[in-house]
């Protein structure tokens, strides 16, 4: 069963819209893919740039601080009412941390150590005390993390957990280090926070600087798809007009214009096959014309020859007395059914004028 819509209920789409919607779809996915893959590429980058920060910032910042002194700050140390410490070793770590900072702004660093539940951290110092409290942990904080695996690796090697967070203090990658004390024993970790904004402002500058040139490039794409499809859809419309031309019987058509002199290609070919092709076509319609024009006076020769025949014939004596002959017997023949009728119609009078059987005289039952 044909599937396909009757020919009058198809919708024209010319070859250059056509061609103009392909290199449109073409161009809209390179674009795409282009764009994602730049997009990731320097999102990727920028994430690697700044782990080489984080780690450098974490193994210099890990270097100054002594494990000792730290342990026996966790140990022998107090918190104050604000949930810090007044102690001046809490306060000297605090200061190098905002050394560190210093050099470092995307930088915020804290330390701690493994708690004794699953997932449990206790924090000794955190430089958000000196700049925002409401950011900070407490000194002996407790803090179930959601994911503790980075901080807990983070006390047994340098571990960088690279992919960016955000809460609402801002957005952030972290890593992690181990501190040790004077035996090289691990005691704690310093992990820092490291703000990931830098990253943000890439995707943004990206997505604005590709939209752009995205929009400059695409109309002027689009534009030259137009011009350049046109330019070679021009001789195709043009061998169609003339091909609606010939079929309404027009066969003197110019197809010269659609012929390059200096570099031909395939609609030359075409072009010259199409002429061959029309002048083929008209020559056989001649010959047919002139075979029906001939077969035509060859009926008429034989029409007129055939009247002058039957005119002969019917001019002769014999034709003239076959004539005779013939009127003669259908005279005879027409006087023999009226002699023939005008006997029946007797016949039937005299039987209905005669008396019944049983009624007439001498007749006895």
């Amino acid at each position: 069963m044909d599937s396909n819509p009757p020919k009058g209920m198809r919708r024209f789409v010319s070859l250059h819209l056509k061609l103009l919607l392909l290199f449109t779809l073409l161009f809209t996915v390179v674009f795409a893919l282009a764009y994602y893959w730049f997009y990731t590429f320097a999102t990727n980058q920028a994430i690697r740039r700044i782990g080489e920060d984080l780690r450098d910032t974490l193994v210099g910042a890990a270097e100054r601080i002594e494990g000792d002194e730290l342990i026996a700050l966790y140990e022998t140390g107090q918190p104050n009412e604000a949930g810090f410490s007044d102690d001046p070793r809490y306060q000297e770590q605090i200061d190098w941390l905002d050394t560190v900072h210093n050099v470092e702004p995307r930088a915020w660093l804290y330390t701690y150590l493994r708690g004794d539940k699953p997932r449990e951290m206790i924090f000794i110092t955190d430089l958000f005390s000196r700049y925002d409290t409401e950011k900070a942990a407490g000194f002996r904080e407790h803090y179930i993390a959601d994911n503790a695996g980075p901080p807990f690796a983070g006390l047994e090697d340098t571990t960088l957990d690279l992919v960016p967070y955000t809460d609402k203090f801002g957005s952030w990658i972290s890593g992690y280090t181990p501190i040790r004390n004077s035996e090289g024993e691990v005691v704690a970790a310093l992990g820092i926070d490291f703000q990931a904004d830098y990253i943000a402002q890439v995707q943004k500058a990206i997505l604005d600087s590709m939209v752009m040139a995205f929009a400059i490039t695409y109309i002027i794409l689009f534009i030259l798809v137009y011009l350049v499809s046109r330019f070679f859809t021009r001789p195709i419309v043009k061998l169609t007009s003339i091909a609606e031309c010939i079929g309404d019987g027009d066969y003197q058509q110019d197809l010269t214009v659609l012929q390059k002199h200096r570099f031909p290609d395939e609609i030359d070919k075409l072009a010259e096959v199409f002429e061959i092709m029309v002048g083929k076509v008209q020559q056989r319609e001649q010959n047919l014309k002139r075979q029906v024009e001939q077969l035509q006076l060859r009926i008429e020769i034989d029409d007129a020859k055939r009247q002058r025949d039957v005119k002969k014939i019917v001019e002769t004596d014999m034709f003239a007395d076959l004539q005779a002959k013939a009127e003669a017997i259908r005279n005879r023949r027409r006087q023999q059914l009226e002699s023939s009728k005008t006997a029946d119609k007797e016949s039937t009078e005299t039987k209905s004028d005669s008396p019944p059987a049983e009624t007439q005289p001498g007749l006895t039952r």
